[in-house]
Formats: C-alpha cells, structure tokens, sequence
C-alpha cells in the first residue's frame, strides 16, 4: 500500500514539475536556437545540440523562478499552478531555478565566450524580473521579448555568424511577443491589481492595452514581410510566415482592439502564440527546404 501512495506522490511531482518548467514554450526556445543556426549554417555538429540545450535550460529556470515569486498571485490568478495547488513546494521551485541556470551556464561554457555571457546574463536577469522588473509594467514584457529574439541570436552565435537574416528575424520574435506579453498583462490584470504590479494592462486599462498590443502585432506582420520583398527568403517562409502566421498575428490585433475581458486576452494570447509557431516554422524551414 505505501508503495501504491508513493508512486502517486511521484507522479505527482513530475507531473507538477512539468507545469513548472513549460516544456512547450522551451521546445519554442528550440526551435528558435534552430532557426538561429540554419539561417547561417547547415553543418550540424556537437555545437549545435549543446546549443539547443542551453536556452531551454535557462528558460526553465526562469519559468521556476516566475512561479517562486508569483505564487501569492497565482494563488489568484491561477490557483492550479504548481505552488499554490501544493504539486511543488517554494523550496524545490527556487532549487530548480539554481540547478537548471547552472547547468546552462555550465554546457554554454562548451560554446564560446559570448555564449557564456549570454547564459548568465538571463539567468540573472530572469531572477530580477520575476523579483523586481515584473512590478514595474512594459520594461518586464520588453525583457521577456528580449530573450525570446536572444534565442535565435544565440543559435546564430553557435553557428559561428550573425547576418542581417538573424536579427531581422530576432526583431520579428521580439515585437510579436511583446504584443503576448502584453495581452497576458490582460489575462492577469485581477491578481496584479490586487498586489500593486504596475503592469500595462492596470496603467492603461484593457483597452489601452489592447490598443498597445495591436500596435505590436501589426508592427512585427509589417517586418516579417521585408525579408521577403528583399529576396532573403523563399517559398517556405512564403507559406508558413507570411500567409499562415501573419493572418493569425493580424487577426490578434484587430481581436486585441476589441477585448473586453480575461477571457477575450486568453483567446487573443492562444492566437498570437499559434502565429508565433507558424512564424518560426517558417523561417526554419526556409533554409532547410
């Protein structure tokens, strides 16, 4: 019988372990490592797995210490999150914070020193926001966006180059996450109030926000198209960028005008990440088709 309660309580903590970490949005992180390196090199070397390790690694790790800090929030917001439902404990979330940054740190040193630099410099810079930087509105959602584009400048740095394809697509990944950043700032809004976070949906209201996040999401449509008329890109990119993702991404914006609750950010938030998706899939695919 003990041992029936334990392997529950096992699963149990894996299962909250994986809520912890978001998986999905690490295999996002990938993908953009990926797009990173193929846009300047298709040599696939020990580099370039160690280097779709890392960034997930300190993603994680700043997902872990997120939910630490977060926790009297979620208790709010998303009481089925690992810590306030009881899966994780505050101890092993900060813990899992500690070991997975050191382990990305630890594999980037494999890589160069620009790498390293990188590495630690989200680390640390993930504790500050979920401790301090979050509190203070858009500085929080324009970091967040910034390691989001720093994914696929390190995949780029891996490879050995960083041409105009890779930041052009790394302002791409920068502005249509500060649109979900800031749509999420909507989904939240109840628990932040109650806490006095001064995020941009509780300075600017929702429709302010959702005015905000348009704004971005029309901005980056607008850049993802230049690659193409550049001649930069191909059919791939044609297909899943422009056609499949920017329709999303333009269908966010004109829904972001129009929210009028957390429900409305929710469903603009799903959009704006399937864009996204679509949106890295096509730059990935470009070079490899």
């Amino acid at each position: 019988m003990s041992s029936q309660v334990y392997e529950v309580m096992n699963k149990e903590k894996i299962v909250g372990l994986l809520k912890l970490f978001r998986p999905k949005n690490a295999l996002m992180s990938t993908i953009g490592v990926l797009v990173g390196w193929f846009s300047v090199s298709r040599e696939i070397s020990l580099s370039l797995l160690l280097a779709c390790l890392v960034p997930p690694l300190i993603l994680m790790a700043g997902n872990a210490i997120n939910d630490y800090f977060d926790a009297p929030i979620d208790a709010i917001n998303k009481p089925d999150r690992p810590i306030p439902s009881g899966e994780i404990s505050m101890r092993e979330a900060f813990m899992s914070y500690a070991i997975l940054s050191f382990l990305g740190i630890f594999i980037s040193s494999f890589l160069g020193m620009e790498e390293v630099a990188i590495a630690i410099f989200f680390s640390i810079a993930w504790y500050a926001y979920a401790r301090w930087i979050k509190a203070i509105g858009i500085i929080g959602n324009a970091l967040v966006s910034l390691g989001v584009a720093f994914t696929l400048i390190f995949g780029g740095l891996a490879a050995g180059v960083v041409d105009l394809k890779v930041i052009l697509f790394s302002l791409i990944a920068f502005l249509s996450n500060m649109s979900r950043e800031i749509v999420k700032t909507i989904e939240d809004i109840e628990g932040d109030q109650a806490y006095g976070l001064h995020t941009v949906a509780v300075l600017l209201g929702l429709r302010g926000a959702g005015v905000l996040a348009s704004a971005f999401s029309v901005l980056s449509s607008a850049v993802a198209i230049y690659p193409y008329l550049m001649g930069m890109v191909g059919i791939p990119y044609l297909t899943l960028t422009i056609i499949i993702s920017i329709p999303l991404l333009l269908y966010a914006a004109i829904l972001s005008l129009k929210v009028r609750n957390q429900r409305d950010a929710r469903k603009i938030s799903n959009y704006l990440k399937l864009s996204m998706f679509f949106g890295l899939l096509g730059m990935l695919a470009d070079p490899l088709i």
